[in-house]
């Protein structure tokens, strides 16, 4: 697959902003207009795990304008190869933009005008829930230069699809969403699996399983070459947030739904604050007894510090398992608490070189120009640093 045909599939499953998007204008038209049918519409992928409605319109459209400004050029030029928009792209966008019921033949001219010049009045409404595909290999981050001429392998890829929700809070929490900082350790992972193959890893505010999908992923596809499998244990407090996350990593088009060695827990970090927390050190240190725990923008929140920070002191002080925390600085005041809420737990951090300047998730609009705000920590117990 050409390059940038693959970088407007990953955008489009991405649903990056279509003032963001290019067509490759250097290919024929034909194999632009193939690509979009092929790859996009009729895809297995795309009928079962689309992305919203609402953003498939935005994308249709801004693709039919283009297509249709390609085939003007066409028109006028000296070029004999004969170039017409497939209709089905046209039917679909008028699936998209008529009421359910109404006929979806093929509009006339002066109906697509009508229809394809005017915005959707219902597009202005809150943003519905999404299914989101970001594709990642194992090697570095994709290569972004427009310059390149080499063929892609598609194959080389693999995708971690997830069902999440466009709005920033919804139902009281905002772990209904992908943010940045678990983009950022996932990338981290990838490149270093053997801090997760073999591995019992757990994961502190799973979310809706994200990195959940790239760990068990990882450890899926390390199985056959190591002789112990890895087990993953995906926490969170809220039961809605959890269970999403349980669904997005069981989807059948991830890795890790063929993964058999996945627990889902509730964990309250404030029990770590109470008189008597040998109820979550039992949970931690017994009944999971972690190799890695992992956190990613888990420090956003200056009110989550304390039990955050308290769950990482029971979970590390009479142990030698570190921790690896993603962190976006959104605010250097709840920064600078977090390091020093650490400091006084007697815990040790020390910032990691990703090796990597940003991601390989780089078409997540959260990750366009702010993938240099997330800084990767690992921390320990002080008992674990040897003096000089």
């Amino acid at each position: 697959m050409h390059h940038q045909l693959f970088t407007l599939l990953r955008n489009y499953y991405a649903l990056t902003p279509v003032n963001r998007l290019q067509l490759p204008l250097i290919l024929p038209p034909n194999r632009i207009n193939d690509f979009l049918v092929c790859e996009i519409l009729i895809n297995e992928h795309h009928q079962r795990y689309p992305p919203s409605p609402e953003y498939q319109k935005r994308f249709w459209k801004w693709a039919i304008a283009h297509l249709e400004e390609l085939a003007r050029v066409k028109t006028s030029g000296e070029d004999d190869e004969e170039f017409e928009i497939d209709s089905r792209i046209y039917d679909y966008y008028l699936s998209l933009m008529l009421p359910a019921g109404s006929s979806s033949g093929f509009p006339s001219r002066s109906a697509r005008s009508q229809i394809y010049g005017k915005s959707d009045p219902r597009s202005e409404s809150p943003p519905s829930q999404s299914y989101v595909t970001h594709f990642w290999n194992m090697i570095e981050p994709p290569r972004t230069s427009s310059s390149s001429s080499l063929p892609l392998d598609r194959n080389e890829y693999h995708t971690a699809s997830l069902l999440e929700s466009r709005t920033v809070v919804e139902g009281g929490t905002t772990g209904l969403r992908t943010w940045l900082a678990s983009f950022f350790l996932a990338q981290y992972l990838i490149l270093h699996p053997d801090l997760v193959s073999s591995k019992c890893i757990m994961e502190l505010g799973s979310g809706i399983g994200f990195l959940g999908i790239i760990v068990a992923s990882l450890q899926q596809l390390h199985e056959s070459t190591l002789k112990e499998k890895g087990s993953c244990w995906l926490t969170d407090i809220n039961d809605e947030v959890l269970n999403r996350c349980r669904n997005n990593v069981n989807l059948p088009c991830n890795i890790s739904s063929i993964h058999s060695n996945i627990h889902y827990r509730i964990l309250d970090w404030h029990e770590s604050s109470e008189d008597d927390n040998s109820s979550m050190a039992t949970i931690i240190n017994d009944d999971i007894n972690p190799d890695l725990i992992l956190g990613a923008d888990v420090a956003y929140d200056p009110s989550l510090i304390p039990p955050l920070v308290g769950t990482l002191k029971v979970a590390l002080h009479h142990s030698l398992r570190p921790a690896i925390i993603a962190i976006t600085l959104r605010n250097e005041e709840t920064w600078n608490y977090f390091f020093s809420s650490v400091a006084s737990a007697s815990l040790h951090v020390e910032e990691i070189t990703t090796g990597f300047d940003r991601p390989s998730f780089w078409e997540t609009v959260e990750n366009q120009d702010m993938y240099w705000v997330v800084k990767l920590f690992r921390i320990t117990s002080t008992a674990q640093i040897k003096p000089e």
